[in-house]
């Protein structure tokens, strides 16, 4: 309890600022989907606003790095806000639907990158004693923040401007901490070869399910709150329900997780399949069930879905070693993002064939997909027992996949990597800026080697060793 109280004193600053980053993203998510619903946009249109959201997320996580290398974290932080605040505000200007998509991709972009500043910052303030206080600090303030930001919405009326004035008002103020901080600037943000083949070869069930919550979660995110209208819901009804799901997610998630450590992960990973499965179907019934059940169905719902993403980094993090964690942590990322592009798409498209309980079918089928791809691997493949299991870590993974790269308590960092020099270091920033080479960072090299790496290329008809008991691999060799 001390060091919690701490660390919160030390980044006090920080703190305040991701409060009010999280409360304002977290509303505006909501409000934008209602606005458009009542100006009569289609559903498509609705989902496609957020697959822009999504997709210009997954860009702002991956070329951030070099922006905040080359000015700074603090100048970063504060000409993100300031265009996160405007895309908000503009969207009371521009009337206009495709223009909304458009600024709802910049907004997706602005928002990764002041997420990255946040996790970076917090990695290099945190010792590695207290990396996993500090991550369970985040998470609960994102969660407590964003059920707060859904709250909010019952303060206005979504077809007026007020709202939006104060989702800008909000954004704008974030940058006020962070501006004000007597810190300097932290250490650079280094830039994370990814290969997303090479995670595919450790676990193809990680991946899968990691695809999979970008394709459920996201689509919950997008057009969630025009489900909840169009069963009959009001305003208030909406925040209410929005609400109900945070918390399921921030109750239900450790449970699960420590459940996870202590058996077969894929076995936790196949029960929350069907589990997810039972209140969609309850859900999928529409306006047939009472307010109070709506409630909890959908708490128990997204209380069980949020967990498929940390735990398919969790189930492939047991088969990698520490100094990969940070690299398969962006791969991850780039995953849920592809996902969560599509996922508001289809779920549109079920919505304007079936109705609003076309969502929750769209859902239904992913999820039935989901189980069948896990059973069959645990048919093809056993689970190969790790002594030195792992443990499950809670991931940010609410409007937005987790980018907490080496705060994670898992991921190798040098020792006093947190007691290096608060100054700003332009020297790498240059260096990137030379050797960047767009579709290979984008698409994680696909089988190609850094140049600094002496590890061997992967065999692409290698077995799994995740999952093969007979098969190598570092942490499989201590069973």
């Amino acid at each position: 309890m001390l060091l919690a109280l701490s660390i919160l004193r030390n980044l006090s600053s920080l703190m305040i600022s991701v409060t009010l980053l999280m409360f304002a993203n977290s509303m505006f998510s909501t409000l934008l989907a209602l606005r458009a619903n009542i100006e009569q946009y289609p559903n498509e249109m609705i989902g496609l606003m957020t697959s822009a959201y999504f997709l210009g997320f997954v860009l702002g996580t991956f070329r951030s790095g070099p922006l905040i290398n080359r000015v700074g974290h603090i100048r970063t932080f504060a000409a993100l806000a300031a265009i996160a605040a405007a895309c908000a505000l503009l969207v009371l200007i521009i009337p206009n639907p495709w223009a909304w998509v458009a600024l709802r991709a910049a907004m997706g972009a602005a928002t990764a990158g002041l997420f990255v500043v946040v996790e970076s910052w917090l990695n290099n303030r945190a010792a590695n004693e207290s990396r996993g206080v500090l991550l369970s600090m985040y998470i609960v303030i994102g969660y407590i923040a964003s059920a707060v930001g859904q709250q909010a919405i019952k303060l206005g009326d979504p077809g007026t401007y007020e709202l939006f004035l104060f989702v800008g008002i909000a954004l704008a103020l974030s940058l006020v901490p962070v501006s004000l901080t007597r810190a300097t600037h932290p250490d650079p943000v280094e830039t994370p070869h990814l290969n997303i083949r090479r995670l595919f070869q450790v676990s193809p069930t990680s991946v899968i399910v990691c695809l999979g919550a970008g394709l459920i979660n996201s689509s919950w995110w997008g057009l969630g709150p025009v489900y909840a209208r169009e069963i009959g819901f009001s305003v208030s009804g909406i925040a209410s329900f929005m609400t109900a799901a945070l918390l399921g997610g921030m109750l239900l998630q450790l449970p699960i997780g420590r459940l996870s450590d202590r058996l077969d992960r894929r076995l936790v990973i196949f029960a929350v399949t069907i589990g997810v499965s039972i209140p969609a179907f309850a859900l999928a019934l529409g306006g047939l069930l009472p307010s109070w059940g709506t409630l909890s169905a959908v708490a128990i719902f997204f209380g069980l879905a949020s967990t498929l993403y940390p735990l398919s980094i969790a189930y492939a993090n047991d088969y990698l070693d520490p100094g990969d964690v940070v690299a398969a942590s962006g791969g991850f990322v780039m995953i849920f993002g592809i996902g969560a592009v599509v996922g508001p798409l289809a779920a549109s498209a079920a919505m304007r064939i079936a109705g609003p309980q076309g969502m929750f079918i769209y859902i239904i089928t992913i999820v039935v997909l989901l189980t069948g791809f896990i059973a069959w691997r645990m048919r093809v493949r056993q689970w190969a027992p790790v002594v030195e299991k792992e443990p499950y870590v809670l991931q940010p993974e609410l409007q937005t996949p987790g980018v907490i790269s080496e705060l994670d308590p898992r991921a190798e960092v040098d020792e006093g990597y947190d007691q290096g020099p608060d100054i700003l270091d332009t020297s790498i920033a240059e260096e990137e800026a030379e050797e960047d080479t767009p579709f290979g960072f984008w698409l994680g090299l696909f089988g190609k080697k850094p140049e600094n790496s002496n590890e061997p290329d992967a065999d692409p008809e290698s077995t799994d060793p995740a999952e093969d008991v007979n098969s190598g691999g570092t942490k499989q060799q201590r069973t």
